[in-house]
């Protein structure tokens, strides 16, 4: 021995016995029969043992002066150590370990402790009776008296440090989830709330200081707040790395893995803890290869909070293999696999933290983006309302809205110059109650083969056509119509959309061979929809319903965009900064009202035969390049947030020939009626 000594480990000075049936009596020991037996080790780590170990170490002071010392045995979760051997100061305690309330210490440390004593050239024999349920690193020290409690301040000075920051990391994430409630940040607070704990429990502060009588939950909480961090990570992983949306299937085992966590930690206290810790540690290996896996995934799909999640977690889970691997008896311990988990658990609750700060960025800045895209979608949806209103008020058809009890709710103005009704005649009245009414049979056939319509519609919830006689408010006389009713399904409402047609209009529909038509059309776009619907009536007698409204809408988008972007020469950059304003009407009216345009005519030529039907439709506009938009598909110009050639693009899937002539102002679509 010298006279400093700053903490020398003399795991390698020292022989030890193992006695595995504890048979052998403290006496057997202590005579010495048995001190052949004691053998030096290769490693100082014993692992987990049911063993009794015996510690036989000799101390000489070759010094003129008494030398006082102490024997650190550097681990907190030891169960129990004694300390057999003279000279030993009066007041020790011989017996130490976490199965004795903290206050039975020698020494106010974390570690036990005996304060010992050599005379002047004294020898003495001491003898370690150590026994554990925990793993059993025999990491003995020796200090002088002065070097040791320098040794404290600065070991409380590191930890103060480590602590520290674990702290503010937990202030720090608390007072953003209250600002922001953003639930990454207070999953992540129990993550470190639960490491913290964890800490304080294996280097031995809870017990000095939070719990020091509590002997039972001191040694029941290590793998308890093992498990409680396994928990705590798995599902601040889920959430951070948006696991549902990038890897469902992981997502979904973690909630499983969470489950088996969860059971285990409620059963952790009936076991015993040489079997909840071993099980504990190994439950540790599955939830690191399974974080690791998520944040290396998620990094190859480009996910950018997988970045600093890989980096963070590299540090703290080298820290945990390094630990697990020295608690199950893999590695030696030392100042690398002692202190790596403090360090790796520093740097990534800093990391995360990062990134979680750089993810709520992110975040921002796509919720502006977003919010920019949610205002471009809400003037076109204003722009296809307003534009739907025109359709609605400017259709030749009675068109009726009811509820599901077929009570009328809204009418376009068709209503008026078909039956004379205003809507206000006919709101909150059943459809029934303007059917024509005579003293006849007829017309009682007529209400009752009516509501059967409805009744139809009510159990099958297809679109029903049928033929039916309506009064007239003004005309005292039946007026014969053919109706349409469906159902239209909105987000939380359904409704009952019903059409009245003139009867004469589809007789005439039924006569017609052949027709070809030339309309010269101006400048409003209500038009476009009264056009669209005249020179696609005739096809009701060979396409289905279905297509003949596609093809009627692909004319009229057509029409439209000749009255737009031909003879009123609006660009695209015009429209979408005068939608953005929410003045494109007043734009749109100012084009059609200036000298420049408003003479400018859309030439529609029309021909219908039973094999075919054709259109030519021509604007006095500069026309486009029509080839640009005509190789385009949808997806490209959806991620492009083009708004350009959609009408083209319908057009294509809908007829069989579209032509562009070169200078792009006149298009000829064909559609053939019958291919045989």
């Amino acid at each position: 021995m010298k006279t400093e000594m700053f903490g020398e480990s003399i795991w390698k000075e020292v022989q030890v016995f193992e006695d595995p049936t504890h048979s052998l009596t403290n006496e057997e020991i202590l005579s010495g029969a048995k001190d052949q037996e004691f053998k030096i080790l290769d490693s100082p780590n014993l692992g987990f043992s049911k063993s009794i170990f015996w510690v036989r170490m000799e101390v000489f002071n070759p010094t003129n002066t008494l030398l006082r010392w102490n024997l650190l045995f550097d681990f907190p979760l030891l169960d129990e150590i004694q300390i057999f051997g003279e000279p030993f100061p009066k007041d020790s305690k011989r017996t130490l370990g976490d199965t004795f309330a903290f206050s039975e210490r020698n020494v106010d440390y974390r570690n036990p402790v005996f304060p010992l004593e050599t005379p002047p050239n004294g020898k003495s024999v001491y003898y370690l009776k150590i026994q554990s349920e925990s793993t059993i690193p025999l990491t003995l020290q020796v200090w002088t008296e002065k070097e040791f409690y320098e040794k404290l301040n600065k070991e409380q000075m590191i930890f103060g440090i480590f602590y520290g920051i674990l702290f503010v990391m937990i202030a720090y994430n608390f007072f953003i989830y209250i600002f922001t409630y953003e639930k990454s940040y207070l999953l992540y607070l129990f993550f470190i709330s639960s490491i913290f704990f964890f800490h304080l429990v294996n280097n031995g502060f809870a017990f000095q200081y939070i719990w020091p009588n509590w002997v039972f939950w001191a040694n029941y909480s290590l793998p308890f707040f093992i498990c409680l961090s396994c928990i705590t990570g798995v599902i601040f992983t889920n959430n951070y790395l948006s696991l549902k949306k990038y890897l469902p299937k992981v997502s979904k085992l973690i909630w499983v893995w969470v489950g088996i966590l969860v059971i285990f930690s409620a059963v952790t206290f009936l076991l015993s803890y040489r079997i909840a810790m071993v099980t504990s540690i190994l439950l540790t290996v599955p939830t690191a290869l399974l974080l690791v896996y998520s944040g290396t995934f998620t990094y190859l799909a480009n996910v950018r909070t997988a970045r600093y999640y890989l980096i963070s977690w590299a540090f703290f889970l080298l820290g945990v293999l390094l630990y697990s691997l020295k608690s199950l008896g893999f590695l030696s311990d030392n100042h690398i696999t002692r202190w790596t988990i403090q360090m790796g658990t520093a740097l990534q609750t800093i990391l995360l933290s990062l990134g979680l700060a750089d993810r709520i960025n992110f975040l921002t800045r796509s919720l502006r983006e977003n919010l920019r895209d949610l205002s471009h979608a809400k003037i076109k949806i204003e722009e296809s309302e307003k534009r739907f209103r025109e359709i609605f008020q400017g259709s030749d058809e009675v068109i009726l809205m009811m509820n599901e009890n077929f009570e009328i709710i809204n009418a376009n103005r068709s209503l008026s110059k078909h039956l004379g009704y205003r809507l206000d005649d006919l709101r909150d009245k059943k459809i029934t109650e303007i059917l024509y009414t005579g003293r006849d049979q007829k017309s009682d056939y007529n209400v009752m083969f009516v509501n059967d319509k409805l009744t139809d519609l009510k159990m099958t919830g297809s679109a029903i056509n049928f033929k039916t006689e309506l009064s007239q408010k003004y005309v005292k006389e039946p007026k014969e119509m053919v109706c349409r009713i469906q159902y239209i399904d909105f987000e939380e409402t359904r409704e009952v959309l019903m059409t009245l047609s003139p009867e004469y209009e589809d007789t005439i529909i039924q006569l017609i061979e052949s027709e070809k038509i030339e309309i010269s059309m101006n400048n409003y776009l209500r038009n476009a929809e009264l056009v669209s619907q005249k020179i696609t009536a005739q096809l009701s007698k060979y396409l289905t319903t279905i297509e003949q409204t596609e093809i009627r809408s692909s004319v009229r988008e057509i029409i439209i965009n000749a009255v737009e972007h031909g003879n009123l020469n609006i660009s695209f950059d015009e429209k979408s900064h005068a939608l953005m304003e929410g003045n494109y009407l007043e734009f749109l009216q100012k084009r059609q009202e200036d000298p420049r345009y408003r003479h400018k005519k859309v030439k529609i030529e029309y021909s219908f035969s039973h094999e075919y039907v054709a259109y030519r439709i021509t604007d006095e506009g500069r026309g486009f390049d029509h080839k640009k938009h005509m190789d385009k598909s949808i997806d490209e110009m959806n991620e492009a947030h083009v708004q350009h050639g959609r009408g083209i693009l319908m057009t294509k899937s809908v007829f069989d020939r579209i032509e562009y002539n070169e200078k792009g102002n006149q298009v000829s679509l064909i559609k053939f009626l019958n291919r045989d």
